[in-house]
């Protein structure tokens, strides 16, 4: 893996980071709205300004901890802090400068980082004359933007790349290697059948927010790892539930809408099943989706250590079951394993560069009719309406 420096953006809620986050890197990857706690989970994604590749990180804003979700937003935020190289710490012009401004600004002094004063929203020349208020934050020049519009972003990116050149090499690896040895592998299920418990453990670290409320992951998470030489993205999608569903949360919508589109961008798909729950409908509607979207597929059944009174053969069953439930997947291997107990994981990362491999092996014409003629030898095309069998000359396999 190559090393790239790493520029997180802070700041409290509703400053626009998400906003800013998505016009650096030139696409709608973080999901931004009016509401303030929308962004959760650190979101990562490659910018490149100026012949510099630097990895760019999303945080939640800073907001009074009133639940167990704020608590966790805040310790996504410093994570981020701790391992960036540079900090963008945002704070809008119309608002001024606020209290948890200050709290958050006293809170990072220890980190040590070089921190970027970006003041968010100046959308006319009326709030430029705003800005010098800003000066009492005593991080030097503010750095004027509209994030929503774009203004005064490539200025910033400018200022970035002076100040990621003028500081050390890179303090951490990053997930950047060649796009076509990376393999995606998105991670899709119902609310709260335990997917971001299942990237933490992959992980050994608290990547992700992890909730017994349903619905906590929104924005659609890539998060690269090594497996020997081979890169392996995986994707933490948001739950998705039937869509007759009364959605309360209202960003639900957009957010499931990222997890199709992750679907899309996978090579594999691990469909995670909760082991105490009988197969629902959106549990088939899932693997129909991932079956027509031409994926490799695991079954993962999650929780299987709060199973009681397992034997030798409850394991069977429960295959057997799962086969008889979600028939036309049947070549998806399934594994039983916990995010909390981290029994049979390891089984994971071989199984995903097997398929993967599987998906992308090449047969030979030769080999293609030899089994042709042993398939027809054993049983004849049937001719149906007509008077003759039908010859099939060739079997030729679709690239």
């Amino acid at each position: 893996m190559s090393k790239l420096y790493k520029v997180a953006i802070v700041g409290r809620v509703n400053v626009g980071k998400s906003t800013l986050f998505n016009k650096l890197i030139s696409q709608p990857k973080a999901i931004t709205s009016n509401v303030a706690g929308t962004t959760r989970d650190r979101n990562y994604a490659i910018c490149s300004w100026r012949d510099l590749d630097f990895e760019i990180i999303d945080t939640g804003g800073l907001n009074e901890e009133s639940n167990d979700i704020d608590k966790a937003i805040t310790q996504q935020i410093f994570h981020a802090a701790k391992e960036a190289d540079l900090i963008l710490f945002v704070v809008d012009v119309k608002a001024g400068i606020m209290a948890d401004d200050k709290v958050l600004l006293k809170k990072l002094k220890p980190y040590k980082k070089d921190i970027l004063l970006v003041v968010n929203k100046v959308d006319n020349n009326k709030l430029r004359l705003d800005s010098p208020e800003f000066y009492k934050l005593n991080l030097g020049e503010p750095n004027l933007i509209s994030a929503s519009n774009g203004v005064g972003t490539g200025d910033l990116l400018d200022q970035i790349v002076v100040k990621l050149k003028q500081s050390k090499k890179p303090s951490k690896k990053s997930s950047k290697t060649e796009e076509g040895k990376i393999i995606k592998v998105a991670i899709v299920g119902q609310p709260n059948v335990g997917k971001s418990s299942l990237v933490n453990a992959l992980l050994g670290e608290e990547r992700v927010i992890v909730s017994p409320k349903a619905h906590t992951t929104r924005d659609s998470q890539d998060i690269t790892i090594g497996y020997f030489k081979q890169q392996i993205t995986f994707i933490d999608t948001a739950g998705m539930r039937r869509k007759s569903t009364k959605a309360i949360d209202p960003f639900e919508r957009q957010s499931v809408s990222q997890s199709m589109e992750s679907i899309k961008r996978a090579d594999i798909a691990i469909l995670m099943l909760d082991a105490q729950e009988k197969v629902e409908f959106q549990d088939k509607r899932l693997a129909k989706e991932l079956e027509e979207a031409g994926v490799g597929v695991i079954i993962l059944i999650n929780k299987w250590d709060l199973i009681p009174d397992k034997d030798t053969d409850t394991a069977q069953k429960f295959i057997n079951y799962y086969r008889a439930q979600i028939p036309f997947i049947p070549w998806a291997p399934i594994f039983f394993t916990s995010a909390n107990t981290k029994n049979n994981l390891h089984k994971i990362f071989p199984t995903i560069v097997k398929i993967y491999q599987e998906k992308f092996k090449s047969i030979d014409d030769n080999a293609l009719s030899k089994l042709l003629q042993k398939i027809i030898k054993k049983h004849k095309p049937s001719r149906g309406k007509g008077t003759q069998h039908p010859y099939i000359y060739s079997l030729k396999q679709k690239k």
